[in-house]
């Protein structure tokens, strides 16, 4: 059999993404099975899955492909290296999270990127496979360890005082961010400008759970 070209294999990919979001447009996304993208590609079966495994593996794909590339990593990175204050720069990490997460709300894959996590969270062993393969997980997870290590970093040095236990802000705040998450899966994009508020909320909140000495 001879060997095909990448172009071919990437004009194939766009074109099963492109009926990918079209069958999206038609059904919730836990009612999608591998068949109705074979169907509305057109393609038989085996042509599916000599690019893809399973629907697993196009949603990653599709979701990564989609993913606003704003170098959330390196804005985070310089932001808790700056010499602002430090509730200050606690308030710009939480409103970039809630930036990023918005953009991710409107861009082509828009509420997928939500549904998927909802979706795959009650299925651990699936979770734990494909959770580190999407770029946005690994932007956002990156973003909330950076903070999380710049607070308790700022407490060893004496210069924060919890006025609770770290652990239970830090619980805190990832349940806030899981819920804006839910909230992002039901909600249109055009209520994407809410997140950005979200986020400030959160922001204020947690400076209050913090004694800057």
């Amino acid at each position: 059999m001879p060997k095909v070209s990448d172009a071919y294999i990437a004009d194939k990919k766009k074109y099963i993404f492109e009926c990918t979001s079209a069958v999206l447009k038609e059904k919730p996304l836990y009612q999608i099975t591998m068949r109705d993208i074979i169907k509305k590609t057109g393609f038989s079966q085996g042509t599916i899955y000599r690019h893809y495994a399973s629907l697993d593996e196009i949603y990653v794909d599709f979701i990564n492909k989609h993913t606003a590339n704003n170098h959330l990593e390196q804005r985070i990175d310089w932001l808790l290296r700056s010499n602002q204050g430090i509730k200050i720069i606690l308030v710009k990490c939480f409103m970039l999270l809630g930036k990023y997460t918005e953009e991710l709300m409107r861009s082509a894959a828009g509420k997928l990127f939500f549904e998927f996590m909802i979706l795959y969270s009650y299925d651990p062993l699936k979770r734990d496979v494909l959770f580190p393969q999407l770029r946005f997980k690994q932007s956002l997870e990156y973003a909330r360890s950076g903070i999380i290590k710049y607070v308790t970093t700022n407490i060893r040095k004496g210069l924060i005082r919890p006025r609770m236990p770290i652990r239970s802000i830090v619980q805190f705040v990832n349940s806030f961010i899981d819920g804006i998450a839910l909230h992002a899966a039901y909600e249109k994009k055009e209520s994407a400008s809410e997140i950005s508020e979200m986020f400030r909320i959160l922001a204020i909140t947690v400076n209050k759970f913090l004694e800057i000495v």
